[in-house]
């Protein structure tokens, strides 16, 4: 075989095994991505449109009337996609939509106009995929795909003259694409990288509510959020669900004067009103007015009336007031009116008042009252009262009374404390219950002795202005059984000097021989004088006034005095079964703390 003829049979080998890569490469693509060149002169549309398709590997499917297949045409392409070549061919007249390995071609409709193009990185050339596409207008939209395609159908009768299509895509410049509003389009669109401009954007809009709503990294609505830094207004929206409504994907980059939701919606924020079935999401601010079903979710400012059947939350400043079946958050600072069946919880400084009926949380200060049914809970600085059924908590300073049925827990309170058990580092006013511990307040255990009982133990615990008194006395007898008493009461100590204070003590104690038996009440009260020895060292000494009431039909009382019997300053009945007597005691102890 002669040289040249070896060489040629090479080549055209070379460029089979090329062709045949290429074709391979391709197959995985869509037909209207896949690349051809078409050289075609003076030639009938349908003979082009064949030649097309065996460039591309697949097979067109039309109808006669979708256009003249016998109209001559001439069209050179080089390297181009399938879809700018139908552009180029048939010039915005055909649609075309690809399945498998058809493309099928139809007229274009005549009342819409299609905008439609590739956008690509204008310094590497790629095609830019997930690039947001819109018409401020009519809040079309598209969003390019993997090959960088995008396709905007826009009604006739909606459109201006010319339009004015929105390119953004986060961390690129923002462009303006202006075409005619009355014929459709295909366009190239290129992009340039504009980092600083796109941190800015973010860090200032870039919100929780944004992020909670990101239920798929690929749906159309989460990817307009991330690349459309326009707000966009309209006086009026309904909508369905998210995003299928009046403004359609673009609803989260909407702020609306009034809202309707049929379900639910999301929208980037409401100037007037807004209404759920079920639920609200905004990201921006929204104020006067928000009704949810189930709930109400904000990322900016709220400010206004804000209802719903099971919760609010807002992720921003809140003001003025929130009322929730269940309970309302605030992550941000808060001033207003909260009412919750359940909970109340704001993360930052807040005012107003908070009503529960459960639990009310502050986290940080807070300047008004909290009302719970059972507890509630403030941190730092807090001014107003906290009024709860079993418990109230402040572990900063309280500028308030803390009332409750039960437990008062505080750490510097400036007012007073109501509660069947208070606790607390120092109070200003006075705590009152059965049980008050105050750290820095007034604690004293004294032994001592008085004519009823030999040996007499008290603790003392409040404050100097208003004290609870624990007291137990034992008395040895020559019987097998013991008698013994037990009580409690409040007392105050008004300080005359720092060595000396006044004691008026009241007490009321059960005397007792061996078991606990019938009535046996002995009354106190007692005046006397506390001298301070030492640090923690006092001499009490004063007088008691005692009033003792008994049961007279029963024999086994213990006796009330063994060592000393003074004289009854009266003595009587006051019931056919209540008797009682009067007298003056003294009592001398030393005090301890």
């Amino acid at each position: 075989m002669p040289a040249n003829n070896m060489k040629n049979w090479i080549i055209t080998f070379l460029i089979f095994i090329e062709v045949g890569n290429f074709a391979i490469a391709q197959e995985g693509t869509p037909p209207l991505e896949r690349i051809i060149s078409i050289d075609a002169k003076d030639k009938k549309v349908a003979d082009i449109i064949k030649s097309i398709g065996q460039a591309g590997g697949f097979t067109f499917s039309y109808s006669s009337k979708a256009f003249d297949s016998k109209e001559v045409k001439s069209i050179f392409i080089q390297q181009k996609s399938v879809r700018e070549t139908l552009e180029l061919l048939f010039d915005a007249s055909i649609q075309y939509k690809q399945k498998k390995n058809y493309i099928i071609l139809s007229k274009a409709p005549e009342k819409e106009i299609v905008v439609s193009g590739y956008v690509t990185d204008n310094k590497t050339g790629e095609r830019l995929k997930a690039v947001s596409v819109y018409d401020p207008v009519s809040l079309r939209s598209a969003i390019t795909d993997e090959y960088g395609y995008f396709q905007l159908s826009i009604d006739k009768a909606k459109s201006k003259e010319q339009l004015e299509i929105a390119v953004q895509k986060s961390q690129y410049e923002t462009s303006t694409l202006k075409v005619s509003g009355k014929k459709s389009s295909f366009n190239a669109i290129s992009l340039g990288i504009d980092k600083d401009k796109w941190k800015k954007f973010t860090d200032s809009v870039d919100s929780k509510v944004n992020r909670f709503l990101k239920l798929t990294k690929s749906s159309i609505s989460t990817i307009n959020l991330t690349n459309i830094r326009d707000t966009l207004h309209r006086s009026w929206q309904v909508s369905f669900v998210p995003f299928v409504g009046t403004n359609h994907k673009l609803s989260g980059n909407v702020v609306n004067d009034l809202s309707l939701n049929i379900l639910g919606g999301y929208s980037a924020g409401t100037t007037g009103a807004e209404f759920g079935g079920l639920f609200n999401i905004d990201r921006g601010n929204v104020q006067f007015a928000q009704f949810a079903g189930l709930f109400n979710l904000n990322g900016g400012v709220t400010q206004g009336a804000q209802f719903a059947g099971l919760f609010n939350v807002n992720l921003g400043p809140t003001k003025d007031f929130q009322s929730a079946g269940l309970f309302n958050v605030n992550v941000d600072t808060t001033n207003a009116i909260q009412l919750a069946g359940l909970v109340n919880m704001n993360a930052e400084n807040s005012s107003g008042a908070q009503l529960a009926g459960l639990i009310n949380t502050s986290m940080k200060g807070y300047n008004g009252a909290q009302v719970a049914g059972l507890i509630n809970f403030s941190t730092k600085k807090h001014r107003g009262a906290q009024v709860a059924g079993l418990m109230n908590i402040n572990t900063g300073r309280l500028y308030g009374s803390q009332v409750t049925g039960l437990l008062n827990i505080g750490n510097k309170i400036k007012g007073s404390q109501v509660g069947l058990l208070n606790i607390a580092d120092s109070v200003s006013g006075v705590p009152f219950g059965l049980l008050s511990f105050v750290g820095k307040g007034y604690h004293k255990i004294e032994i001592a002795a008085d004519e009823v009982m030999p040996v007499h133990v008290s603790f003392r615990t409040g404050v100097d202005r208003l004290y609870n008194i624990f007291t137990a006395g034992v008395r040895p007898s020559s019987a097998d059984t013991v008698s013994w008493m037990f009580g409690y009461g409040l007392g105050t100590a008004p300080k005359i000097t720092k060595w000396l204070s006044l004691n008026i003590d009241a007490t009321a104690n059960q005397l007792v021989k061996g078991n606990v038996e019938e009535l046996n009440l002995l009354n106190k009260i007692y005046v006397g004088f506390d001298f301070k020895l030492a640090k923690q060292l006092s001499l009490a000494a004063g007088i008691t006034y005692n009033f003792r009431i008994y049961d007279t039909n029963f024999t086994q009382h213990a006796k009330v005095f063994d060592y000393y019997t003074p004289t009854f300053l009266d003595e009587g009945k006051l019931s056919n079964n209540t008797s009682y007597q009067s007298w003056l005691g003294a009592k001398i102890g030393i005090r301890f703390l």
